[in-house]
């Protein structure tokens, strides 16, 4: 392990090198997470405004990664927060601390796997299917068109395939027909371009760095669902932690309803017969009817004819 200077040492170099003033606060925060670090104890820091605490939270992560070798995981709550850290923070950060560090440390941003561009959509032109046509008028269609052949394009020369990089952006549902969910998702092995997957190479890459920022989401898929989607770690970062709960909370919950089965349905017409598909758009008919005559509330068992419908 190379013999780094210690914590205070490492900020009081940041913050003159990014033309800051030292504060006690942020030392103590800085302090205080060093030692949670070294001795492996859940710490909860409440820091107010004006400490400079994603400071006081990135100098000794970055140190430990670099002393150690072993990625850092930085989780917040909102994308402004992560480009916040991953366009203007960690990088002023870097090239501040590179000279103390004896190598400039490196991080990565990741998120979930609705924010990549799909190859095999776009390749295989299912890209080009116009959602639901029950659902929008003819204008708003021309639209969307217009915003999917433009990502195709786009897709031609993107190096991350990230929806945050397509500038000007497009609306959410053109970017639904460009993109999968983590569900929809072929896997790597099973795409037929699942070696150039944009989602793939952020993971590979966050797997190289020293501190990888991600969402509580993500987070919480890799602590709950055993899909390792984080690089191999020991010590994470929960900024913006109030946010936590709900969010994990998200991610632990699934919900049934008759449009997102009838919306299966509709996407099986290609892959299944139509006895299939009426027989998925009928279960979708049943599950309504029956939550349509039951009240509102927690089952703590199955009511009447409720195991039929499922």
């Amino acid at each position: 392990m190379p013999d780094l200077p210690e914590v205070p040492e490492l900020l009081r170099t940041a913050v003159h090198a990014l033309g800051g003033k030292e504060r006690r606060n942020q030392l103590t925060m800085a302090s205080a997470v060093a030692h949670s670090i070294d001795t492996g104890e859940h710490l909860a820091v409440q820091a107010g405004t004006g400490t400079g605490k994603s400071l006081a939270y990135l100098v000794p992560s970055i140190r430990y990664a670099v002393r150690t070798g072993r990625t850092v995981v930085v989780s917040t709550a909102t994308i402004a927060l992560q480009r916040q850290l991953v366009e203007r923070d960690l990088p002023r950060l870097a090239k501040a601390l590179t000279e103390s560090l004896g190598r400039p440390p490196r991080f990565a941003i990741l998120k979930g796997r609705g924010n990549y561009l799909c190859l095999n959509k776009i390749n295989t032109g299912l890209a080009e299917e116009p959602p639901d046509t029950g659902l929008f008028d003819a204008f708003t269609l021309s639209r969307i068109g217009r915003e999917v052949r433009r990502v195709t394009e786009w897709s031609s020369d993107t190096d991350t395939g990230d929806r945050d990089d397509l500038t000007p952006g497009v609306s959410d549902q053109a970017w639904r027909q460009v993109s999968v969910t983590a569900r929809e998702c072929l896997g790597k092995s099973r795409c037929p371009v699942g070696d150039d997957c944009f989602a793939e190479i952020a993971r590979a890459e966050a797997a190289q760095v020293d501190v990888v920022v991600t969402n509580h989401a993500l987070l919480a898929i890799d602590a709950i669902t055993g899909i390792q989607i984080l690089p191999e770690h020991d010590v994470v970062v929960v900024d913006e932690a109030h946010e936590l709960v709900d969010r994990v909370t998200g991610v632990a919950t699934a919900e049934l309803s008759g449009s997102t089965v009838s919306a299966a349905a509709r996407r099986c017409l290609k892959l299944a017969g139509d006895e299939e598909v009426d027989r998925l758009e009928g279960a979708a008919e049943n599950w309504d009817a029956l939550l349509d005559e039951l009240p509102p509330g927690r089952w703590d068992a199955v009511p009447d004819g409720a195991g039929a419908a499922l």
